[in-house]
């Protein structure tokens, strides 16, 4: 596999960040940005969508600098994606047009992961028993200074990434897992 760039890819037109609220673009940023370097056939398999859909949306991708081409496959008909960084964030929101395009993007974000919670709960007690139990969604509030609430996002970002190094790659026994957490200041 080609080493991938280590760069963070910033987003700051508010028509890309509309255009990545896609389900099947977020699905398939998930999987890229965690390591992967797949086919559209291989992305479309995941995600529902025709290949040729799926490839339309791949090159949609690529032209907003999300994702690239991996050319290290060893079968030429084969075209593989990749990330084309090591993350994907949103530029410091100075107009109301990325405000409003980084609030889509967000909504869409949020109501994938609200599907994989409500699938997972629906279907935890068919899976096998070592993958039974292992869904957590724990919330609650605090009273914290916004130095405090720095120090809890920084605590929670150097725990998880160990996982996120280790989890990059496919290895016997893993499936893919939704990890995340929210830290928001709650605005009365």
């Amino acid at each position: 596999m080609a080493r991938r760039s280590r760069k963070q890819i910033t987003l700051k037109d508010p028509r890309a960040m509309r255009a990545l609220a896609h389900p099947a673009r977020i699905t398939v940023i998930d999987e890229l940005y965690g390591g992967r370097v797949a086919t559209s056939t291989e992305l479309a398999e995941l995600t529902g969508l025709t290949p040729s859909a799926m490839s339309y949306h791949m090159r949609a991708m690529e032209k907003l600098g999300i994702i690239e081409r991996d050319e290290s496959a060893a079968d030429a008909r084969e075209r593989p994606w990749r990330a084309a960084g090591r993350g994907v964030s949103f530029a410091a929101l100075t107009t109301r047009a990325q405000h409003a395009a980084a609030g889509v993007l967000t909504a869409a974000i949020v109501e994938t992961q609200q599907r994989e919670l409500e699938s997972y709960v629906s279907a935890e007690p068919d899976l096998p028993a070592e993958w039974r139990e292992k869904g957590i969604l724990n919330t609650g509030t605090e009273y914290l200074t916004a130095a405090e609430t720095k120090q809890l996002i920084d605590a929670l970002m150097a725990a998880a990434e160990p996982f996120r190094r280790k989890g990059r790659r496919r290895r016997k026994g893993t499936r893919r897992v939704r990890a995340g957490f929210l830290v928001v200041p709650i605005v009365d």
